[in-house]
């Protein structure tokens, strides 16, 4: 009888630990993907000092282990956005403490060892693990040894450890190697998915490969700053119609040589206030630029860097849209919308 008992608590134990294997797995934040989170980095595929993702892109970068999900900006991150559990599981190690500061502030050595940031680890049985990385400081709602299940809140999106933008880093682990979820144990084919990656069929639809993203944009009165648009200025819903001027903003990431953006911002009636076309001269992994027009009646002051024209015409009262489309040959055009109320 004990042999029974003993060979009992064996294979539940074993049955427990299948069934924690993370396939199938949920969506680890809480946002609107395309809409208010995107994903920036995939894991690494590239076994030299290059960097390849799984669809043989460039959206990755050399050594990377996870998957990073984006949100908008650093307003967003202070609204607060939730970091889910992508499969249930127990809580192996938790870190909090370190601050929500740019790396490109503090410099990497200042976080070296502790890379991830505030995290969180989640066990699986089988050595299967999740990493849940740059949490932001303060928020974590779990702790070690405590059970989780799918779905459940774990932390709020941060901007802790090796980061430049706020950001959930998520990694997949069997043992200490890494396996791309969007890839799973094994594939067919050098460039795209796997036959069974580890998502769950909506999960992998919502986060179809894009190679260039459109992250963010908004309005401006005069010439933006980036350090300001990322830090979530720029987004009103009015403005005066004795605004000086209409700049609309753009940020995105993993732009390259040679790609046609276009700038459009309509009136009331449908009537276009600007049409600016431009060609990258260079590619950027992340990228800022504006555009802007004068109300009716006015030019810009010949000579100016400022993008604001001296006080004029008035902008008739109703809803201003802004539109900027970037295309680039082989995939479809990537398109960003902002509205702004002119009163």
């Amino acid at each position: 009888m004990p042999r029974l008992i003993a060979f009992t608590l064996t294979l539940l134990a074993a049955l427990v630990a299948r069934a924690e294997t993370p396939t199938g797995l949920a969506l680890p934040i809480g946002c609107e993907p395309g809409a208010s989170c995107w994903v920036l980095r995939y894991v690494d595929h590239d076994p030299g000092p290059g960097a390849r993702d799984h669809r043989c892109g460039p959206v990755t970068g050399d050594g990377h282990k996870g998957t990073d999900f984006a949100i908008r900006d650093l307003a967003a991150m202070a609204e607060g956005v939730e970091v889910r559990a992508a499969a249930a599981g127990v809580v192996e190690a938790v870190r909090d403490g370190m601050p929500d500061i740019s790396v490109e502030e503090t410099g990497r050595e200042a976080v070296a060892g502790s890379e991830c940031g505030n995290g969180i680890r989640i066990a699986h049985g089988d050595g299967w693990t999740t990493w849940y990385c740059h949490l932001r400081r303060g928020s974590l709602m779990v702790a070690q040894g405590e059970r989780v299940e799918a779905g459940q809140p774990l932390a709020l999106v941060g901007l802790s450890g090796n980061a430049s933008f706020p950001h959930l880093h998520f990694d997949v682990r069997r043992g200490e190697q890494p396996i791309d979820p969007f890839v799973g144990l094994a594939r067919e084919q050098d460039c795209g998915p796997g036959k069974e990656p580890l998502w769950q069929p909506e999960v992998m639809k919502l986060f179809d490969y894009r190679p260039v993203v459109l992250t963010n944009a908004g309005f401006a009165t005069g010439r933006p700053e980036w350090q300001q648009a990322r830090a979530g200025a720029y987004h009103p819903d009015r403005l005066p119609v004795s605004a000086p001027a209409l700049v609309l903003w753009v940020e995105g990431f993993w732009v390259e040589q040679g790609d046609h953006v276009r700038f459009r911002i309509t009136g009331p009636g449908g009537v276009a206030v600007l049409e600016h076309a431009v060609e990258l001269e260079k590619g950027w992994k992340r990228w800022f630029q504006f555009a802007g027009a004068p109300p009716p009646g006015n030019t810009w002051p010949a000579g100016s860097n400022s993008g604001v024209p001296p006080p004029g015409d008035r902008w008739p009262a109703g809803t201003y849209t802004g539109e900027v489309t970037l295309e680039r040959a082989g995939i479809e055009p990537v398109t960003i919308r902002r509205s702004v109320e002119l009163q």
